[in-house]
């Protein structure tokens, strides 16, 4: 005998409209659900996931409040577009939360009707949603049913609600914020709801301390049924914090091993370049010199080494490594120098820190970590850390810290350097720091750590062997460090003035 399968949902609410306060300074210029993770924004995956397991819906409706503009913009490209609509929700309904979410979706929606609601800003691994769907249909819904998750530690438990389960595995009751563990579930924002919900919510909107929470422990005395849950087990986060997300990246990445990528800016560095692509071959999938047209056979002697060589005729130090660096398909894209005066045994120490950042710089302003004849003289030194200082206090609420934003040993996730790469226009040795400041202005996570300088292999630095080069390239870079900074407070003070 077959099992009566219920009506399609044809409705999908995803709530977007909150201003994400927790996630200050970060949501003053992008609303949360669009920080990104793993290349997509958090909104644009809940739409595809909720797309992929539910393909008869004939409406995905965005509730959109502040920064608004910015999420249907977000959205405009994407292929589901057809099916998307937008609901702007006032300010007060934004203040009491999701049960002003519900309430504001009310004439939208029939009393007996089947939606699905998601919050915008929770990552799901993705194996659960299609699941949660056969579940659905095979089910008899009364008023809700969630999704939830066992717990396997304290932080994610007391950041959701905890789900009370009886004897017989039937929901009992659910607790907002929990302070005490009373269940080994917690909910998920991931909800299928009869349309009733959503008047109840209108009806007790008013009603001082009455949360969503409250409401679904009350759907039984409205005439509804009991609470249903349905368990996933794949990855999830609630994304609360800027930390939340890193420490879902982290997950992310540390179950793949990514591909790295070496790029090397070379001009005539015939005498060293073979020691430093063979140094570092082992640790990576390709190592990439982009040769500015040397005439001391640097090219010939990088492709004998095993590299891969682009000869053309670069703007500078900078144009070359930006070239290199868009050719470049790998997860991971380094920067180093063709002198050797970095090693690749200290890569793996840059590697570990990108577990949960979007770059890592290195620093060579720590005494001990300069051999001896290193072109890191006393004014040099000094320069790269009043510059690190500078940035560091200037892009204060970034929450970073720099001794050395000069350093070339570096290495950036190729999703994180797309997001700058169009905004790189740095030809020359300024494209050190301003790779730094976009990533800043991007409110990017870049991380610095100390990395052993080397004395150069043979001959002398392009940009700072001499007292003039080095002051001419001190003054670029001072110079564009206080232009980025302007600017930014130009941008800020348009913005408010709007």
């Amino acid at each position: 005998m077959y099992k009566k399968l219920l009506p399609d949902i044809k409705k999908a609410f995803i709530f977007a409209a909150g201003k994400g306060l927790r996630f200050y300074p970060y949501s003053s210029k992008i609303p949360k659900s669009l920080f990104t993770i793993d290349g997509e924004s958090l909104l644009v995956r809940n739409i595809r996931l909720i797309n992929q397991a539910f393909p008869n819906l004939d409406q995905i409706i965005i509730l959109v409040g502040y920064l608004g503009d910015a999420i249907k913009k977000e959205l405009v490209s994407n292929n589901f577009n057809s099916k998307l609509r937008f609901l702007e929700v006032s300010e007060y309904l934004v203040s009491t939360g999701l049960i002003g979410g519900f309430a504001a979706i009310k004439h939208l929606v029939e009393k007996d009707e089947i939606i699905l609601c998601a919050l915008a800003d929770e990552f799901y691994g993705g194996a659960d949603h299609s699941r949660f769907a056969e579940f659905i249909k095979e089910n008899e819904i009364g008023g809700c049913c969630f999704a939830m998750k066992r717990m396997s530690n304290i932080e994610e438990y007391i950041k959701n609600y905890a789900v009370i389960i009886n004897e017989k595995k039937e929901v009992e009751r659910v607790v907002e914020k929990p302070s005490v563990i009373e269940s080994e579930y917690f909910g998920l924002g991931l909800f299928a709801v009869r349309g009733g919900l959503c008047q109840i919510s209108y009806e007790n909107i008013s009603s001082k301390g009455i949360t969503i929470i409250d409401l679904f422990n009350s759907l039984e005395t409205y005439g509804y049924g009991r609470l249903k849950g349905f368990i996933f087990d794949d990855y999830y986060v609630n994304i609360n914090t800027r930390f939340d997300i890193y420490n879902c990246l982290r997950e992310i990445r540390t179950k793949f091993q990514p591909t790295i990528d070496v790029v090397i800016p070379a001009w005539n560095e015939a005498e060293s370049i073979s020691f430093v692509i063979k140094d570092f071959l082992p640790y990576v999938r390709s190592v990439v010199v982009m040769d500015n047209m040397s005439s001391d056979g640097t090219a010939e002697i990088s492709r004998k080494a095993g590299a891969i060589v682009y000869s053309a005729s670069y703007k500078g130090y900078g144009d070359a490594i930006k070239r290199g660096l868009d050719s470049s398909t790998a997860d991971i894209l380094v920067i180093v120098e063709a002198d050797g005066t970095f090693r690749a045994k200290d890569l793996p120490k840059l590697i570990t820190y990108m577990s949960d950042a979007d770059a890592v710089i290195g620093s060579r302003t720590h005494w001990q970590y300069l051999e001896y004849g290193a072109n890191m003289k006393f004014l040099q030194r000094m320069a790269n850390l009043l510059y690190g200082l500078l940035i560091t206090l200037l892009w204060w609420n970034r929450h970073s810290r720099f001794t050395d934003v000069g350093c070339s040993y570096r290495s950036i996730w190729r999703t994180s350097y797309k997001e700058i790469s169009k905004k790189l226009n740095q030809m020359g040795p300024a494209f050190a720091p301003e790779f730094v400041i976009l990533l800043l202005e991007n409110w990017s996570r870049v991380i610095e750590v100390p990395v052993p300088y080397h004395a150069r292999i043979f001959g002398s630095s392009k940009f700072s062997g001499s007292l003039f080069g080095l002051m001419n390239t001190a003054l670029k870079m001072l110079y564009l460090i206080l232009k980025l900074r302007v600017k930014g407070w130009f941008r800020i003070i348009f913005q408010i003035n709007r």
